[in-house]
């Protein structure tokens, strides 16, 4: 597994889609601390992303959220 160091900053779309789906986890559970407890990750980490702190999440919190990151190899 890469860690998120190794990619590219997410655009500003990408970081919308984060953030739109740990605002419908937040909708789900009832509250922000709820949502990340329930999900596993850090509630502190959780109101990072949302406020825009932190936007490059690792594999696994993306995992966690309900997205995925795909790379693409292609031919030079």
């Amino acid at each position: 597994m890469r860690y998120a160091s190794n990619f590219k900053q997410p655009t500003q779309k990408e970081q919308a889609l984060i953030r739109r789906h740990l605002i419908a986890l937040i909708k789900r559970f009832g509250n922000a601390r709820q949502a990340a407890l329930r999900i596993g990750i850090n509630p502190k980490y959780m109101y990072s992303l949302l406020d825009g702190r932190k936007n490059n999440p690792g594999d696994a919190i993306l995992l966690k959220i309900g997205l995925r990151r795909i790379s693409h190899i292609v031919e030079r």
